[in-house]
């Protein structure tokens, strides 16, 4: 299926979205979609599958124009879209999510789940893909449940996959089996699009690469004709930033102090658990996804209580004190799952932003919010943070990822908190944002500061940490020094604690 898209222009309100642009889609080929965080990828993408309305323009297949009064029009015509944040019903098991709103109705009007299995099981196959269809979705690890993404657009018979940041929080080898996988789909002749910020990736994987930044497209050519130097000053409109170097290490007073954590987790418990982070410090937590950096996290904000052991900051104790007061005393937290945890959706820009800040005299007037200071702090953050959002009073909502991600980060180290946990800081955001946002970790610790990262990318561990303990089966596997930390070292210590090397201070 040959897909064409031309002139394609999308607005929300005054907000120019997608720009007059122009490309084609071709069967048997992985298609990588790159820009900054606001750039217009998600919504060419959403325009093309029916979930905005388009100001201009048109869409053809094999030929023919096509007009979409929904996205299940798209659907029938061959295609699918797999979201950032997965559109799956947790109580509900794989096969119920993957005949959702698509049931095989048997001849006394009951769903057939029989002869949706064996049809599952064929595709499956097909694909190399196997996955336990009678578990329930909320039980699964993310990469499990981006399987089940996959499996609903081939029950579907989808022909043109497109896929937005399929890998922001994926391990390592779940990465690989998703590659595998869209390689079995090109060589079926499918299309798949790739709508991601990761440029390692497209150099491995991608067949023809497009650039978009500002709503319109900067560049639409095969990989073997540009390079990877080129697509990186395409995405920022510049050079690319150099490497960061830390300054030198000089660690102060034990802020955050954790002694024989233990914490309640799917797979039994977290821990026993002992670190501490010290002022002036970075502190990364490494590990594969799943190995118990959730639980610990949660524990430490007031999000999970804790079975066993001792959270202390600045020798006070947490374990009583609930989210709000362990904030009040010097806590930041920029989590992991910003559409749940991260932000109020529904509510404003100014709103989140100032989140937390509600007591503060400069932004109160009185017993009322003073919300010409808060839309002036919010403001701060969007010009600081380069969040592409209509204003401070849109709904947090109307963002793309990458920029709901800013402004979390944002909001969060403004704060200034003697401690800041980081939490995947990074996901989804462009590498300009990428390399501002590492830039204000690293200030935050050279003003002395203390931070706790928590992150599944190994680059991003490898380059900011002061200090790295690494996570296996709910355990600490070893300890590194930031200085003597290569990927092979701290690659063995995520696959298995038996290979732990000794701790250093």
């Amino acid at each position: 299926m040959r897909v064409a898209l031309s002139g394609i222009t999308v607005r929300f309100g005054e907000l120019m979205a997608v720009d007059d642009v122009s490309l084609t889609i071709e069967p048997g080929e992985i298609h990588a979609i790159l820009g900054e965080n606001g750039a217009g990828k998600t919504t060419l993408m959403n325009a093309l599958f029916g979930l905005v309305r388009l100001a201009a323009g048109t869409i053809t297949i094999d030929g023919t124009e096509r007009r979409w009064s929904s996205p299940q029009d798209a659907i029938r015509a061959g295609l699918g879209m797999v979201h950032q944040h997965f559109m799956l019903q947790d109580t509900m098991t794989v096969l119920e999510n993957i005949v959702l709103c698509a049931e095989p109705v048997g001849r006394l009007g009951f769903v057939d789940f029989a002869t949706a299995r064996r049809r599952l099981h064929e595709k499956a196959e097909t694909h190399g893909i196997s996955l336990p269809l009678g578990r329930q979705v909320g039980a699964l690890s993310v990469g499990e449940k981006q399987v089940v993404e996959i499996l609903k657009l081939l029950y579907r018979d989808a022909e043109v996959l497109i896929l937005d940041e399929p890998t922001s929080v994926l391990t390592p080898e779940e990465k690989d089996r998703l590659f595998s996988v869209l390689r079995s789909f090109r060589a079926e002749g499918k299309a798949i699009v790739l709508i991601t910020h990761k440029l390692d990736e497209v150099m491995e994987s991608a067949d023809r690469v497009s650039v978009m930044r500002g709503g319109r497209l900067v560049s639409s050519s095969p990989l073997a004709a540009t390079s990877k130097e080129r697509i990186g000053r395409e995405i920022i409109g510049g050079e690319l930033p150099s490497p960061r170097t830390r300054g030198e290490y000089r660690p102060g007073e034990t802020v955050l102090s954790v002694e024989g954590l233990r914490i309640a987790s799917r797979a039994g418990s977290v821990g026993p658990i002992s670190f501490e982070v010290r002022a002036g410090e970075i502190l990364g937590i490494a590990g594969v996804s799943g190995n118990g950096q959730a639980e610990l996290v949660q524990a430490l904000v007031g999000l999970k209580r804790p079975l066993s052991g001792e959270i202390a900051l600045f020798g006070r104790r947490l374990d009583t004190l609930d989210i709000a007061a362990r904030r009040r005393i010097g806590m930041s937290y920029i989590p992991e799952d910003r559409q749940r945890t991260g932000l109020a959706l529904a509510a404003t820009v100014s709103e989140n932003a100032n989140a937390g800040r509600e007591d503060a005299r400069a932004y109160t007037r009185g017993p009322f919010l003073n919300r010409a200071a808060m839309a002036r702090f919010a403001r701060g953050l969007i010009d600081r943070y380069r969040i592409r959002v209509a204003g401070p009073h849109a709904r947090a909502a109307t963002m793309s990822g990458g920029n709901k991600q800013k402004l979390v980060v944002g909001r969060e180290l403004a704060r200034a908190t003697p401690l800041t946990i980081a939490e995947n800081p990074t996901w989804g955001v462009d590498i300009g944002a990428m390399d501002f946002i590492h830039g204000e970790l690293m200030r935050m610790r050279d003003e002395g500061h203390a931070v706790l990262l928590v992150s599944t990318e190994l680059d991003e561990i490898l380059a900011l940490s002061d200090r790295i303990l690494v996570m296996y089966e709910g355990r600490i596997a070893g300890e590194v020094a930031g200085r003597e930390a290569d990927r092979e070292r701290i690659g063995r210590l995520m696959t298995s604690r038996a290979e732990a090397l000794p701790e250093v201070a």
